[in-house]
């Protein structure tokens, strides 16, 4: 079973840890796309609602959390500052499953620098292009522990008068026992 979990997701059975490893990504989702992960196509269908009703990237005024209470537990809540990104929001899926904590903090000062450069990329893409992106990807991996995997969804808001802009990552981890 190790092995071809192993196999699977490209680790090694090895005492050293294993680095992430993307699995699946689309930086630009289409309108009618679907990842199969049930949190994060809810907030992918009522994100492209509100980008059909004002024909590009909803502004963040649009998103109300208590209308949605089934997501709240996934988001994280980037705003950006200049050039850099501040994590404002983080829910207690996140909270429980991420090494790093990043509530209120900014990335640059919370993060190392091999995830700082994959999310910021992430971030900026989605701000850029006004449409959501999507990964899979491990998390770092050691032999004799599960291999814990995550989904991110990252849906870019515009900034309100006098704001910044915002992104609302919807996360979903899940593990396989190794």
């Amino acid at each position: 079973m190790l092995a071809r979990l192993a196999a699977e997701y490209q680790v090694r059975d090895t005492i050293t840890s294993a680095p992430p490893r993307i699995l699946r990504e689309e930086m630009a989702l289409a309108e009618d796309a679907v990842t199969g992960i049930s949190i994060v196509d809810t907030a992918l269908a009522i994100w492209e609602e509100w980008y059909r009703e004002a024909g590009h990237a909803p502004c963040w005024s649009r998103f109300r959390p208590f209308d949605h209470p089934s997501l709240l537990p996934n988001v994280m809540l980037y705003e950006r500052i200049e050039n850099r990104y501040r994590c404002a929001v983080v829910g207690d899926e996140a909270f429980t499953n991420l090494p790093v904590r990043l509530a209120r903090r900014f990335l640059d000062e919370a993060m190392p620098a091999e995830n700082l450069a994959d999310i910021t990329m992430r971030l900026t893409a989605a701000l850029s292009i006004e449409r959501p992106n999507f990964v899979e990807k491990t998390m770092a991996w050691k032999a004799g522990h599960d291999l814990k995997c995550y989904c991110a969804l990252q849906l870019p808001f515009r900034a309100p008068p006098g704001g910044n802009p915002r992104i609302l990552s919807i996360m979903h981890f899940h593990s396989r026992p190794v």
